[in-house]
């Protein structure tokens, strides 16, 4: 469940998450909860709390939380050999 920390749940988020932990509960996988947070301008550690409080009163108990910029130097490993091998382009 990837979620920006910039606001509190809205019914799409609530639908979104008790699908994926039914999933991830009936064919045993793990609930992953990523706070994507590339705009630290708009994200807001209060935000993040909320999001996982609200988790926690729907039922769901995710079985890792992550954050975006804990993969920024794998993503950009990545960008780089697509770059390097002409399927990708920088731009400005």
């Amino acid at each position: 469940l990837p979620t920006k920390p910039s606001g509190c749940l809205h019914i799409g988020h609530a639908k979104a998450v008790l699908l994926n932990n039914y999933y991830a509960r009936r064919y045993h996988g793990r609930l992953i909860v990523r706070f994507d947070d590339t705009n630290p301008s708009k994200e807001k550690e209060e935000f993040q709390e909320s999001i996982l409080s609200d988790l926690g009163l729907l039922g769901v108990k995710p079985d890792r939380v992550t954050f975006t910029s804990d993969y920024f130097d794998t993503i950009r490993g990545y960008a780089i050999r697509l770059i390097e091998a002409g399927l990708a382009y920088m731009d400005d």
